[in-house]
């Protein structure tokens, strides 16, 4: 009975979702590893849509429960796993907006102090960059906002469905290839 309730406590503390974790970015190397590939396979893969991309030899994980039709923009992310290299990397998927030379956003807190991020560079490593300057908002409870044009800004990750998709994944990724 004991070695039971032990292996519960040990498999609720696995699956548990990181929510106030901050990462380190520094030599980062995107490599997954035995361990962390099969956590995802058999625990973490469930809550996600597969795209298999046989002749690239990858496999595109979606979260399931994320907005995928609204009038708003919508700002997603993919999970790409290369198998045959055991790399993992974060892809935006940004929806509803022109996102073809740069992304760019605004964070506003309670007291209104503006903090400003763009992506300009579409590479894995700038993209998993803006990813986790927007995990860190959204874990510090700041409104997002596009920006559309100098001066029109535009609400982003409104919903608490988006919201949570978008932290969920980013989790799930940093788990599965060790930044915590």
């Amino acid at each position: 009975m004991r070695r039971a309730v032990i292996l519960l406590a040990v498999l609720l503390t696995g699956c548990n979702l990181d929510s106030e974790k901050r990462v380190n970015l520094e030599d980062f190397d995107f490599k997954t590893g035995d361990d962390t590939e099969i956590f995802f396979k058999n625990v973490r893969q469930y809550y996600y849509d597969l795209e298999e991309n046989k002749e690239a030899k990858l496999n595109i994980f979606r979260y399931e429960d994320r907005v995928v039709n609204a009038e708003h923009p919508l700002l997603n992310l993919a999970i790409v796993i290369n198998y045959l290299q055991d790399e993992a990397s974060l892809i935006l998927e940004p929806s509803n907006f022109n996102s073809d030379s740069a992304i760019r956003l605004q964070f506003k807190d309670n007291k209104n102090s503006v903090e400003k991020l763009s992506l300009t560079e579409f590479n894995r490593m700038e993209m998993l960059k803006f990813a986790n300057g927007i995990y860190e908002a959204l874990l510090s409870k700041k409104r997002v906002f596009l920006e559309i044009a100098p001066d029109k800004l535009e609400p982003i990750l409104v919903d608490s469905k988006e919201r949570e998709a978008f932290r969920i994944t980013v989790s799930d990724y940093y788990r599965l290839t060790r930044l915590y």
